[in-house]
């Protein structure tokens, strides 16, 4: 029994801690959207909300599509979450996170600010895409300490496919969020080509 509790206390460690209440929405997932109250939750069909069931497109890219009230929506996204009752979808192949509205008749995406995505992250640092300098940026963390890193596409560029190397920097479907462990070089690349450059360094002052 001991060793359960460990086992389960270990992994609660290792599991990515996100801001407030992250719940990834999966295949099949029956969502509900209250119009009165402007929020979003799972469960069965209730008088008064919209039910919205979701599958995945076939082909190329994998988008997500959100079938309700005989109407459907295909977004831009393949990962969404539920964020304190908001739809957030993420783009992972352009970098870019957004929140499905509701604007009276039908259900819209709406790109989120750098400032509305670092209330969902609040633990990450935001990189954005143009400030890497011929591709490379330099950046620290806490000496002896873990911190994370959210990419961010402000440009037109395209990154459909894009991994990180070492791929153990990574631990969520959101593309862009790696956590740095150690100091070195963390490479963001297609296959290997048209590479983005990490330099991760220690911080031995005091974080600001």
């Amino acid at each position: 029994m001991k060793k359960l509790i460990l086992i389960f206390g270990l992994l609660l460690m290792c599991s990515p801690v996100f801001a407030a209440d992250m719940k990834p929405v999966l295949n099949n997932t029956q969502l509900l959207y209250s119009p009165k109250e402007n929020v979003f939750s799972v469960g069965a069909p209730a008088d008064g909300k919209i039910s919205l069931s979701k599958r995945t497109s076939t082909g190329t890219g994998n988008y997500s599509i959100y079938s309700y009230n005989n109407n459907e929506v295909m977004l831009g996204s393949n990962y969404e979450f539920l964020f304190n009752g908001r739809l957030i979808s993420c783009h992972n192949a352009d970098l870019k996170i957004f929140e499905v509205v509701y604007n009276g008749k039908i259900f819209v995406e709406k790109e989120l600010t750098e400032g509305q995505i670092k209330e969902i992250f609040p633990d990450a640092e935001i990189l954005l895409i143009s400030h890497f300098v011929d591709k490379k940026i330099t950046v620290r963390k806490p000496a002896f300490e873990k911190k994370d890193f959210l990419l961010l596409n402000d440009t037109d560029e395209y990154f459909h496919k894009y991994s990180f190397h070492p791929q153990s920097v990574k631990y969520s479907p959101v593309a862009g969020l790696f956590k740095a462990s150690s100091i070195g070089k963390i490479t963001f690349s297609h296959f290997g080509q048209d590479k983005y450059t990490i330099y991760v360094k220690n911080n031995f002052g005091k974080q600001k």
